[in-house]
This record gives C-alpha cells, sequence and structure tokens, in this order.
C-alpha cells in the first residue's frame, strides 16, 4: 500500500516506531557582564514545531484531563467518533521531549481508523477539520497506561501529538435501511460503482458482489454502521482505496486505480458480521 498503515488492528494502540531523541545542542555564554541575546526562531522551522509563545486559537480540556489546542481550523470535512484518517503526526513525551514517533521524520501521512489507536485520539481527534492543526497533550490513562510501551515509552508517561488532519475518508446516507447494521469485520453483500473524483468510471457490478474484510480500508470502515436495504456513498482518499497486493487472477480489485481517490455508491443487499454484538450492560 501506498500508505504505512501505522496501527494494530487487534488492540487500541498506535504501532510505534523508535526515532532517534532530540540531541540537546550547547550554546556559546556570552561574555561576563553582556546581556543575553534572546533566542531566535528557527529559521526553516519542522513542519510539526509549533513556537513556545504561540497562542492556540482554541483550547480545551476535556474529560480525564486530555487537552485540546487548534493553532489552526481546517475548512474541509469534520472527523467524526469513529472516523478514519489521513494525518501526519509527530508524538513526543512530555517530560523531557523525546521524539518516540513520526510520520513526518518518516515523510508519509499515515492512514488509520480511530478505532484502533488510543483513547487520547479517539477522544482528541473527533471535531477536528481536514486541514487543521491540532496539539493533544495525554495523560499517561488516556494512552499507553501504567506499563508504557517500553524501551519507546516508558511507564506512566503522558504523552504530547502535534497532528495535521490532510484527509479523512466521507461517508454520506442516501437511503436509511432497515435491516442488520454493519459492525467491525463484516462481509458485505451489495451492489456498487466505483468512480474517481474526475468522474471516471473504474468498477461497476452486474450482480450482487461479496467485499471480504481487508479487502479495501475505506469499504472496512466507511460501511460500519450501514443498514441492509441502505445505500451510502463513500469518499474514499486514495490511500485508504488500495487493494491489497497479490490478489489473484481476475479479482476485481485489481482494475482499481493507485494513487486515486474513489467515489463509491453502495447498496446494501446482504451481511455476514463476524464480530459479535456489543454485550448489554450487566443488569439491563
Amino acid at each position: 500500500m501506498t500508505a504505512r498503515l501505522f496501527v494494530m488492528l487487534t488492540g487500541t494502540a498506535l504501532c510505534l516506531a523508535v526515532m532517534p531523541s532530540l540531541a540537546s545542542v550547547p550554546t556559546a555564554q556570552p561574555p561576563a557582564g553582556a546581556p543575553a541575546a534572546a533566542p531566535s526562531a528557527p529559521a526553516n522551522p519542522q513542519p510539526w514545531e509549533i513556537a513556545p509563545d504561540a497562542k492556540p486559537v482554541e483550547r480545551k480540556e476535556l474529560p480525564g484531563g486530555l487537552i485540546v489546542e487548534d493553532f489552526v481550523i481546517g475548512s474541509g470535512p469534520e472527523v467524526k467518533n469513529g472516523g478514519a484518517v489521513l494525518a501526519h503526526y509527530h508524538g513526543t513525551l512530555k517530560a523531557d521531549g523525546t521524539v518516540f514517533d513520526s510520520s513526518w521524520q518518516r515523510g508519509e501521512p499515515a492512514a488509520f481508523p480511530l478505532a484502533a489507536v488510543i483513547e487520547g485520539w479517539q477522544k482528541g481527534i473527533p471535531g477536528m477539520k481536514v486541514g487543521g492543526k491540532r496539539r493533544l497533550t495525554i495523560p499517561y490513562p488516556l494512552a499507553y497506561g501504567d506499563q508504557g510501551r517500553p524501551p519507546v515509552i516508558p511507564p506512566k508517561s503522558d504523552l504530547v501529538f502535534v497532528v495535521e488532519l490532510k484527509d479523512m475518508l466521507v461517508s454520506e446516507d442516501l437511503k436509511e435501511g432497515d435491516g442488520e447494521a454493519v459492525r467491525e469485520r463484516a462481509v458485505l453483500i451489495a451492489n456498487h460503482t466505483i468512480t474517481t473524483k474526475d468522474g471516471v468510471e473504474v468498477e461497476r457490478t452486474k450482480t450482487p458482489y461479496a467485499w471480504i474484510p481487508g479487502e479495501m480500508m475505506g469499504m472496512d470502515y466507511g460501511a460500519i454502521g450501514m443498514k441492509v436495504g441502505g445505500k451510502r456513498r463513500l469518499i474514499v482518499p486514495a490511500p485508504m482505496a488500495e487493494s491489497p497486493p497479490g490478489l489473484p487472477p481476475g479479482f476485481p480489485g485489481q482494475s482499481r486505480p493507485a494513487g486515486k481517490d474513489l467515489i463509491i455508491e453502495i447498496e446494501l443487499i446482504g451481511l455476514r458480521n463476524l464480530t459479535p454484538p456489543p454485550q448489554a450492560p450487566a443488569g439491563n
């Protein structure tokens, strides 16, 4: 896939890559009695850097101590709870600024569903709009807890992320269904059309088609909540639209273009959920 998927779909954590710590640079001391020079801003600041004296456009503290600060308010679609996003991010330890993970330093944004990342992201990203830049200060209970992720993240580490939202999966219900609802990991029986954003038709079913989990991230997460009998339009960013390698000859996914945002209109005819329904609270 064009974009690496830095999430662990079997857990609720960002999949971390060990990055080198930022080295401290010694500075020359001014002559005795001379006034210290005011620190100057870097000539070429990195895209994740926020000036120490920068004031957020909006700031709020959420339950659990999660601090959300917006430095750029985006003008695109807004992320909803449980959405899937394409984002650049830069993660550091609050205690000393050590970098433990950075998509910017890798040179490629990451595509992932919010359901598969740490709780601080699940609560701190919704409400953000495409094009926005946000800083999340996440207490350790909403990150990696008492255990941390040694050796990269020590136990009980509060984390700081700078996040720039590049794109997101957009869904629009065209018709509400009245049957069973799609849960995570489901086989979907559907009719669909797939076009590029400039209107070129890529795929159109003549008979119902079975979508399998893992065939396309955009479908895996874009169909969640949809009910049998319903119709939905998905706008899928390119990194979420690619089919996995190794498809058998003649598999329809081979005709889907790489590196293209896709528009999928799907009519859900039937499904088989592969995960059990959520348990009702005790006592109900």
